[in-house]
């Protein structure tokens, strides 16, 4: 049979339908079925911030959600289950959490790079996607690398999440003159966020905001 563009949407389209039949769409949250990833019981009780951190030294950091309850569950199956189908509805959830900020929009948005070895380990960076709700042309990952492998930041004191995280980061000269918007899935101390912000700025960034899907109450461990 000769190979058509028709042909071949009509292939997919009879695959997406086996599949569904075989793992029928589900809410990732509550686990009822025929429903889409985050569905709209789940959205109405997500824990809402919509707020303005300062973590000091002019970074500003704008977090869409607390975290506890399906937010967090959110952030911990994305991260730590692969559930990657939360990562659309999440992205468009903290595009739509910014725009309320009432900020400008930057010139690049740069989601905070993982290491390569923990990638392969994941195999995908959670903060790529929940950069994925801003318009393609704006995201960066390119302009910050992760260099160094680090221990997780949990359980270290203040002084050893700080000196963790020295030297972790690289950004690229590219970055100069340019306003950056840094995207992570949740805030704690702020330690990353800073050491990001700080990579940025030294390589000639013209300023650096951060936006972070949820942020713990009290910031305690970075």
């Amino acid at each position: 049979m000769r190979w058509t563009p028709r042909a071949s949407a009509f292939w997919n389209s009879f695959c997406e339908g086996l599949a569904s039949l075989a793992y029928p769409p589900k809410c990732a949250l509550c686990g009822v079925a025929g429903l889409p990833p985050i569905c709209g019981e789940c959205r109405t009780v997500l824990p809402a911030a919509d707020r303005m951190e300062d973590l000091g030294d002019g970074l500003l950091v704008w977090a869409a959600f607390r975290y506890g309850g399906r937010a967090a569950q959110a952030v911990k199956r994305l991260k730590y289950e692969r559930a990657t189908s939360l990562g659309r509805p999440m992205a468009e959830l903290l595009a739509a959490s910014w725009r309320r900020s009432g900020l400008p929009d930057p010139h690049a948005v740069v989601p905070v790079p993982i290491h390569f070895l923990r990638r392969c380990s994941r195999g995908f960076n959670q903060s790529d996607l929940l950069a994925d709700g801003f318009e393609r042309g704006l995201v960066r990952p390119e302009l910050l690398r992760r260099v160094r492998p680090t221990r997780p930041q949990v359980g270290l004191s203040r002084e050893q999440r700080s000196r963790n995280l020295l030297g972790a980061f690289r950004a690229s000269p590219a970055v100069a003159g340019l306003s950056v918007l840094l995207v992570d899935d949740v805030l704690t101390g702020g330690f990353t966020m800073r050491e990001c912000a700080r990579t940025l700025l030294e390589a000639g960034a013209a300023n650096v905001a951060g936006l972070v899907f949820c942020v713990e109450e009290p910031a305690n461990s970075g």
